[in-house]
């Protein structure tokens, strides 16, 4: 190990003490940045808790205001459901470290959720689309998530593996932080540990879109849209042909009178803020 990577090393578990200390106050999550600043830098960061059951609480802002509040008001309100890291709750992914991009579907990153600024609450126009998020996973409950994002913005560079590996080694620590910090949030509630219901609970705000157009498949079939995935990750999701898929998909456009796939998500995207 070189001196630089010692150092850095060294940075973070000379203020871990620092960090236990400030447990309970509101300067525990801006110092844990600042801890997480001696491993690597990033430019913005932000934690959330997703509980299965009710809409997502930003429990920390370090987004810097790159967009409005209005737009995280919407996303508390109801466009988190497109979010890949809420997905992966949902899922009930283990708790640990992960790069979005293990995280999301293929289509993800090329879709209108991750590069709109009239929607994503970590960019905007001036700053652009992210050139990466890793997010730390912490499962309070079967039913409620932590999820720690660390982003940073166009022009920068990706996390280097070796940068990655640091992180990791802090993960453990990190989500023993955070679990304490916030533990109050799942005292008194009930677990609602099953599957099913968690994938459920996603699905349901899909199907108030167009009930008298849309069939439930093609609703779901509208929901994998949204989130990222493409025909053929939809096809293997739904154990059917990648045609008809988008077959499907050319029904839904012709239903609804649009033509492509940037007009259903501004369709969708109007539906869901006007039932907020």
């Amino acid at each position: 190990m070189n001196s630089r990577e010692q150092s850095a090393a060294d940075g973070w578990h000379r203020t871990t003490p620092d960090l236990v200390v400030l447990l309970g106050s509101p300067q525990f999550a801006p110092a844990l940045d600042a801890a997480l600043r001696q491993i690597a830098p990033f430019d913005l960061s932000c934690i959330f808790a997703y509980p299965l059951e009710d809409r997502p609480t930003l429990l920390h802002d370090g987004l810097k205001a790159v967009s409005s509040s209005q737009i995280m008001a919407n996303y508390l309100a109801g466009t988190y459901l497109l979010d890949a890291v809420y997905t992966a709750c949902v899922h009930a992914t283990p708790s640990g470290l992960y790069r979005l991009h293990d995280l999301a579907p293929d289509d993800f990153f090329e879709g209108e959720y991750f590069n709109s600024p009239d929607v994503h609450p970590c960019i905007s126009m001036e700053s652009g689309s992210l050139t990466e998020e890793i997010v730390f996973l912490h499962a309070l409950r079967p039913d409620l998530y932590l999820a720690y994002s660390l982003l940073r913005q166009n022009g920068s560079f990706p996390f280097a593996a070796k940068e990655m590996a640091d992180f990791a080694q802090a993960a453990p620590m990190v989500l023993a932080l955070m679990g304490r910090q916030w533990q109050g949030l799942a005292e008194g509630r009930e677990s609602q540990a099953s599957p099913a219901p968690r994938e459920h609970a996603i699905e349901q705000a899909f199907l108030s879109f167009s009930p008298t157009l849309l069939t439930p498949r093609e609703q779901t079939i509208v929901s994998l849209v949204l989130r990222g995935h493409s025909s053929l990750s939809i096809g293997s999701l739904l154990d059917i042909t990648e045609g008809t898929v988008k077959i499907h998909r050319k029904n839904i456009y012709a239903k609804l009178g649009i033509s492509s796939q940037t007009e259903l998500f501004n369709q969708f995207i109007r539906h869901l803020l006007a039932e907020k």
